[in-house]
């Protein structure tokens, strides 16, 4: 017979018997960054409802220089700034700029992991004498997952969190249904909730996602598209989206919701939000640029204090300031020559467009 505890341990049993952790009820409140201003605090505040508390899953789409890698920095950025409790993972190193994050999720980090996962599966398939696509093998290798997933490392890591993926489709091919990254997001996708995490990925086709472990999970769609007149603008098209399966087609459930981001425009929240001169002697090519370049050089290097001051004291807006500063600042190519006489902090400077991996493939001319 076990021994009954005496009143004085019931406090101690208490602590192993029941959960008295904060549920979801209990997290329903926003927490955002002290010192934002009061449209900063309505912007958190849309961005928290639009993604319903910021856990689940959303793909973003387009096609190659629409701006997915924009949305993705951008949004991290975002979620960063007014989310102090949110901790942000990402798969590629950002610049300087960004600042501090979490660390990085991706197939490389959790190598070790996936490899136990490798072994665990290849054992089945060796004993029973089949190949990697017998039920035992896939079997063993989604309970590898998910006991990944239920681990305490993955806990840890992806707890509140943001998640950043750059090349979302290579963790989800639909070709490469086996491969154990997929089945890990998977089981992620399952535990989102759980986890409290939003995974954001970029994808150029929704066809190359897995009908399994990815498409199903998926809460929300952004299209990105880039305005031909002013390159550095853009429009994402936020939907509510859901995963039909008789038509294997992610459909909207809801109105769409336009976010316009100006990713040349400067930003006194990233680094110092200071203008800089680079080339002191450059010899100014339009009147506007002649004044934009003084002003700064009299000690007006915030983008707000310059503004400020050229259209009460001058008779530049804030449009014509705006479009002088990317001129001198950021590679408009091909349509305009690039000068790089200013430097000042944009959502372009936090992430280095070109540090993907690429692609690489044993496929000759001949074949």
């Amino acid at each position: 017979m076990p021994e009954i505890p005496n009143l004085t341990d019931i406090n101690g049993l208490d602590d192993d018997l029941f959960d008295e952790s904060a549920g979801y009820e209990d997290d329903t409140g926003i927490k955002l960054t002290k010192g934002l201003s009061e449209q900063e605090r309505k912007q958190a505040t849309l961005i928290y409802r639009l993604f319903n508390g910021l856990w689940g899953l959303c793909i973003v789409r387009g096609d190659p220089g629409a701006g997915k890698d924009t949305f993705l920095n951008w949004f991290l950025l975002t979620c960063k700034r007014f989310f102090p409790d949110k901790r942000i993972l990402r798969d590629e190193k950002p610049r300087k700029l960004f600042g501090s994050y979490a660390g990085l999720f991706n197939e490389n980090q959790v190598k070790k992991d996936l490899d136990q996962m490798r072994k665990v599966a290849k054992g089945v398939s060796d004993d029973s004498g089949g190949s990697r696509f017998d039920g035992s093998y896939m079997a063993a290798l989604e309970t590898a997952a998910e006991g990944w997933a239920n681990s305490e490392r993955a806990k840890v890591l992806l707890q509140s969190s943001v998640v950043g993926l750059s090349e979302y489709h290579k963790y989800v091919y639909n070709r490469e249904p086996h491969k154990p990254i997929n089945k890990t997001m998977g089981a992620i996708h399952k535990m989102g909730r759980h986890f409290d995490a939003l995974v954001v990925g970029n994808t150029q086709l929704e066809s190359d996602l897995d009908k399994r472990t990815c498409k199903p999970f998926v809460n929300w769609r952004v299209t990105c598209t880039r305005s031909q007149r002013d390159t550095t603008r853009y429009t994402f098209i936020l939907e509510k989206v859901k995963y039909d399966r008789r038509m294997d087609m992610i459909i909207p459930i809801g109105r769409p919701f336009a976010i316009p981001v100006d990713a040349g425009k400067p930003r006194s929240y990233i680094g110092d939000g200071k203008i800089v001169i680079k080339k002191a002697w450059y010899r100014p090519e339009t009147p506007e640029e002649a004044i934009v370049l003084e002003a700064i050089k009299a000690g007006l290097n915030t983008y707000e204090g310059l503004v400020a001051f050229m259209e009460s004291a001058g008779d530049m807006s804030e449009f014509e300031v705006l479009s002088t500063l990317k001129d001198l600042c950021l590679n408009l190519m091909p349509r305009k020559r690039y000068k790089g006489v200013l430097w000042y902090p944009c959502v372009y400077h936090i992430f280095n467009s070109k540090s993907a991996p690429n692609l690489q493939t044993n496929i000759k001319v001949g074949d």
